[in-house]
């Protein structure tokens, strides 16, 4: 059975493609959904990521058979979200906002709350499940030349909360973590690996 992931993300696809239980494999097809996340907007954080990941099905769904996916069995998508304090983190929108999110962690002694939302469609009978995911991520103070150099090299420019957990620049400030590294990566192992075992069992 064959998985197709709505990103363009090589490490999303990576964690994928090693979740993937046996009988599945990964489309060697990535389709990159376009949408304008901004556009949607709600103020529950597990609603936000349920229903930007639902809009990416929406519009893959759309251009899935042009963009040579048609042989799919399921399509997986999915959103993150980082809740600091109580707010809703996306990505940044410039480097200030980027080092002022990244720094924030550890300087406040407050964790990251990594909020995730998966969507796997069974593209035979076109029904979706949902889930979301929730890891905590804890920091300890990040000094500013490692920020900027984190800045420079630019991947957390695209990541929610201004942080990319996998860098070795950064692991050094990694605190305690409460649930999967995956899922303060934006994709949780189990719960996308639940997900489509109910997909494949209404087969």
């Amino acid at each position: 059975m064959s998985v197709v992931l709505g990103s363009s993300s090589r490490w999303r696809a990576s964690l994928v493609e090693k979740a993937l239980p046996t009988g599945f494999t990964l489309h060697p097809k990535q389709l990159s959904p376009d949408i304008d996340e901004k556009a949607i907007r709600r103020p529950d954080p597990n609603d936000l990521v349920t229903a930007i990941a639902n809009a990416k099905t929406d519009a893959l769904l759309k251009v899935i058979e042009e963009k040579g996916a048609s042989d799919a069995d399921y399509l997986i998508c999915a959103d993150q979200v980082i809740v600091f304090d109580s707010v809703v983190r996306e990505k940044p929108i410039d480097k200030a906002q980027a080092k002022e999110h990244l720094q924030s962690y550890g300087e406040q002694n407050k964790p990251a709350v990594c909020t995730s939302g998966i969507v796997v469609t069974n593209l035979r009978t076109g029904k979706r499940y949902s889930g979301v995911d929730i890891a905590i991520q804890h920091f300890l103070k990040v000094p500013d030349q490692v920020a900027d150099a984190l800045i420079e090299k630019g991947d957390i420019m695209y990541c929610a909360g201004s942080f990319v957990a996998e860098d070795p620049l950064l692991e050094p400030y990694l605190g305690p973590r409460e649930g999967e590294m995956e899922s303060v990566q934006g994709m949780p192992v189990a719960l996308t690996v639940s997900l489509l075992q109910q997909a494949a069992a209404e087969n």
